[in-house]
């Protein structure tokens, strides 16, 4: 990796919740130290991918990430055992407490780390071919309201995948059943009629320039103070 930053979150936030920004470098020797804090299941999924960046981004991404989840739980990267749920949701196992989401896109990654429930986060491209996805992902509300156009379709895209992440279903049968709303300052109401479903908040992120970023959450903190450092 080049880098690994922290993020400034909106105030709105809870506490309790970091997300952290990964940029890529392709031509790092890195690489071969982050190669050994994966599971054999990491490796061998790793080396399914058949184009090097996208091999560099999955094993860069998760060595990152576990160092950052061994830190909060005071063991080694390597020691940690991350399973998979049967949409594909990843968790920390023995360790409930804490959830995590991570999404990558060109040259960047984001890490989000939650105490607060469950956290979903996606990056995308803002140049992203968009053409013909209004069917595939808009609600009937968001057909008959208009407030999506494909001048701001990356923003509801990363929206409705950061909340799908973190509700933990697959990404693409169930985009029509969530509505985004703009709050117009920064968040979203997140509506739907699936009464199994948890109840989601949502939020736009800062991201690197030509990217957008968004971050959503199963059951918000009560206390919307200012933001403290995490496991605080």
């Amino acid at each position: 990796m080049k880098y690994l930053n922290r993020l400034q979150l909106p105030e709105t936030l809870p506490v309790g919740i970091e997300v952290w920004l990964l940029e890529f470098d392709f031509d790092s020797n890195q690489l071969a130290d982050d190669w050994t804090l994966l599971s054999a299941e990491e490796k061998a999924r790793a080396l399914r991918f058949h184009q090097l960046r996208d091999r560099v981004r999955f094993i860069a991404t998760r060595a990152a990430l576990r160092r950052l989840l061994a830190e909060c739980v005071m063991v080694s990267p390597q020691a940690l055992r991350i399973v998979t749920n049967s949409f594909g949701k990843p968790h920390l196992h023995a360790h409930s407490g804490i959830a995590f989401s991570v999404s990558h896109a060109g040259n960047f990654a984001l890490i989000a780390l939650s105490t607060q429930g469950e956290v979903g986060v996606d990056i995308e491209q803002c140049h992203r071919d968009v053409a013909n996805l209004e069917a595939h992902v808009l609600s009937p509300v968001e057909r008959a309201w208009k407030i999506w156009s494909s001048k701001n379709f990356i923003e509801l895209w990363v929206v409705k995948e950061s909340v799908l992440k973190a509700l933990g279903f697959g990404i693409a049968e169930y985009l029509p059943a969530i509505t985004v709303l703009p709050n117009h300052d920064g968040s979203y109401c997140i509506i739907h009629d699936q009464t199994e479903w948890a109840k989601v908040n949502a939020w736009s992120i800062s991201a690197p320039i030509h990217y957008a970023a968004a971050l959503a959450l199963t059951h918000q903190s009560q206390s919307l103070a200012k933001r403290q450092p995490f496991l605080s």
